[in-house]
């Protein structure tokens, strides 16, 4: 581990009372050794990083000109600093060495109680191998143990995992042109890039002379930026082929998941047991009566779905699997009970961390691969409207369900003659408002509709006082003209509402196309 020129003068120098006389900015630099020497012309024979202890014998009888060029010829060799002993050769420190030193922003350090230097470097360099020694073991334990990872056939994540721990920070592996690989100890994409921003240290990973990614580490590291660069180093060969090999290999189980979802979406596989089977080669296995919830994923950073799904599932002790299908990002996730709400289980899984990202749950499906491609196919369609509604300002909830979305897919069905006549007929007078006011009516009341019409649901919801969400409930009341809390209107209501919001998005698609 390193030590400063501070350190050794609190930890090791302190019994021969030093007093700093120059180079204060210098304090922080680096100690790589402690040596003493009496001769004049030591300068070519340091390598720099030395803390330099003398009487001063070597400068007795010379001029101030060569004193000067003796303090000068040190700091340029960078030297950590020379500490003098006073009263041997000098009652005090020469003048002209102080201006010189100071000039040059060196360390001059003036030892004011003799103690033998055999007894100051040999505390001082004890200190520094038993650092050295201590990282050398750490490497060599790491080592060994991200070699366990490799032996036991984990991927690069784990081996990214072992690593994050031993050097106690945030790390993040960027591929070519900078993709973001796989993160750790970040919440998610955004994270990881405040992390890959606020860098401390970066080493590249490689195998056979081909640059394969970049390892980053963020802040929060105990150890000092030399020690954290040769802690990473290690971690760079196993996952330098870690990666080399998946890439080799094609990456088998991914491939495998991603070729499966997207014949699952063309509704190219029919039998049972070749869905078991592809199942089993993308390394999903789950229990003949399990249920299978898809979920559909948009995320800023494709690479950053996976690590989502797989942190949501491991909230609740569920297996998954994870593939990518052109631009979009799909799990397929096996709840550990058989019982309860899954869909709501799971929605709550990812609000946890879903960051930037839009997640549609969709609803369970039975080990059938027809039932499987309707609920893929229906949780793709789900999330293009959510990513739509988001895009558009129409307050979506970043993690919603099929479920939830119901509504709005019926009315997708419908021609867009028929939408706008159910919305003009229902909530007109609504819409004109809005449209005349800048009002956010309409939105008020699918909210409240949607959050079972409870006042505190709702205000909360909209970040509204209640006496403000009734205020605005009553004008609803009053431009529609009958109780929309009513059983019988409620349902007709809220599809006039999703009839509404289909017409934005149709209306944002057409002047996307037209751009």
């Amino acid at each position: 581990m390193v030590l400063t020129l501070r350190d050794v003068l609190d930890r090791h120098l302190v019994s021969a009372d030093p007093q700093v006389l120059s180079g204060y900015d210098g304090l922080d630099n680096e100690v790589r050794w402690v040596h003493s020497s009496e001769i004049f012309e030591i300068g070519p024979l340091l390598s720099g990083g030395e803390l330099l202890l003398t009487t001063g014998l070597g400068l007795a009888g010379v001029d101030a000109g060569t004193r000067r060029h003796y303090i000068r010829e040190l700091a340029q060799r960078n030297v950590a600093g020379v500490a003098i002993e006073m009263g041997r050769t000098f009652d005090e420190m020469p003048d002209e060495m102080v201006r010189e030193a100071s000039a040059v922003h060196f360390p001059l350090i003036a030892l004011r109680t003799v103690v033998p230097f055999i007894d100051l470097c040999r505390s001082a360099n004890t200190d520094l191998v038993s650092g050295e020694v201590d990282l050398l073991r750490r490497r060599s334990d790491l080592g060994a143990a991200l070699h366990a990872e490799m032996a036991a056939g984990n991927g690069a994540p784990s081996i990214l995992k072992r690593l994050a721990a031993a050097v106690d920070c945030p790390l993040v592996l960027l591929g070519s042109g900078n993709a973001l690989m796989a993160a750790e100890g970040v919440d998610d994409d955004h994270s990881a890039w405040q992390a890959v921003d606020a860098q401390v240290a970066a080493v590249p990973v490689g195998m056979r002379g081909e640059l394969v990614a970049t390892l980053v580490a963020g802040p929060g590291s105990q150890l000092d930026p030399a020690a954290l660069v040769s802690m990473l180093e290690v971690g760079a060969g196993p996952l330098g082929v870690t990666l080399s090999l998946s890439r080799e290999l094609g990456g088998l189980p991914h491939r495998a998941a991603s070729s499966l979802v997207s014949d699952l979406l063309d509704a190219r596989i029919d039998r049972r047991s070749d869905l078991v089977m592809r199942l089993g080669a993308a390394g999903f296995r789950p229990s003949k009566t399990a249920r299978l919830v898809p979920v559909a994923v948009d995320v800023p950073i494709p690479r950053m779905a996976s690590q989502l799904s797989a942190s949501a599932a491991k909230r609740i002790s569920a297996q998954s699997m994870h593939a990518q299908v052109h631009a979009t990002s799909y799990a397929l996730i096996a709840p550990s009970r058989p019982d309860g709400d899954a869909v709501t289980e799971i929605v709550d899984a990812y609000a946890s961390g879903s960051g930037e990202a839009t997640v549609v749950v969709g609803d369970p499906c039975r080990l059938d691969a027809h039932e499987l491609s309707s609920g893929l196919v229906r949780v793709r369609h789900a999330l293009s409207l959510a990513v739509a509604d988001r895009r558009s300002g129409n307050h979506s909830e970043a993690v919603t369900s099929v479920r939830a979305l119901a509504a709005d897919l019926a009315v997708e069905t419908l021609p867009d003659a028929v939408r706008s006549e159910l919305a003009a007929a229902a909530i007109g007078p609504v819409i004109a408002w809005d449209t005349e006011h800048g009002s956010e009516l309409t939105h008020t009341l699918e909210t409240h509709l949607r959050h079972g019409c409870s006042a505190t649901r709702s205000a909360a919801a909209l970040n509204l006082g209640r006496q403000s969400l009734y205020q605005r409930l009553d004008r609803i009341r009053g431009l529609i003209g009958f109780d929309f809390t009513a059983p019988q209107t409620y349902p007709g209501l809220l599809m006039a509402l999703c009839a509404y919001r289909a017409q934005g998005r149709r209306s944002a698609d057409l002047s996307r196309s037209a751009d």
